[in-house]
């Protein structure tokens, strides 16, 4: 049985391929040349995906199933730790995975988790910033973690 999951293909983007977009729209009227397509920006999936498994974890715990955040956290690791592109989640992760770890609290490792993106705010901007347009959410160090 296919998924619905199966039937979407995601597409990356960025401002370069906005402009791509923009400018095939309008070689469309006649307007410009058409311009050949923006090429897929390579670090986009292992960025995103690998903080989608960081916040699958904190759902797991959040929800008290510790094993189920453990196996996320150890897929997360193997899959991501080695990508110079996904690294900086996993280590986010592993901060929070550390101090959660130590107290069992979830909040100790949120606190973890925003320290470290105040240190290195450069994960953030893949995450929500103007870069995706005026509307979007701006990402600050606390959004990486909701539950402190």
């Amino acid at each position: 049985m296919r998924t619905l999951f199966n039937q979407i293909s995601i597409k990356g983007y960025s401002l370069e391929i906005r402009e791509n977009l923009r400018a095939q729209w309008d070689a469309n009227f006649g307007i410009i040349p058409t311009p050949t397509p923006y090429p897929m920006a390579l670090d986009e999936y292992p960025r995103l995906a690998a903080y989608a498994y960081y916040r699958i974890m904190l759902i797991h715990l959040v929800q008290n199933h510790e094993a189920d955040a453990s196996t996320v956290y150890n897929t997360m690791q193997e899959k991501f730790g080695s990508d110079p592109y996904g690294q900086p989640y996993v280590e986010m992760a592993t901060a929070f995975w550390n101090a959660y770890q130590s107290t069992h609290k979830i909040y100790d490792g949120c606190a973890a988790a925003i320290e470290y993106a105040g240190e290195h705010p450069d994960i953030l901007i893949p995450l929500g910033s103007d870069y995706h347009g005026a509307q979007s959410h701006i990402y600050v160090p606390v959004d990486v973690c909701p539950f402190r």
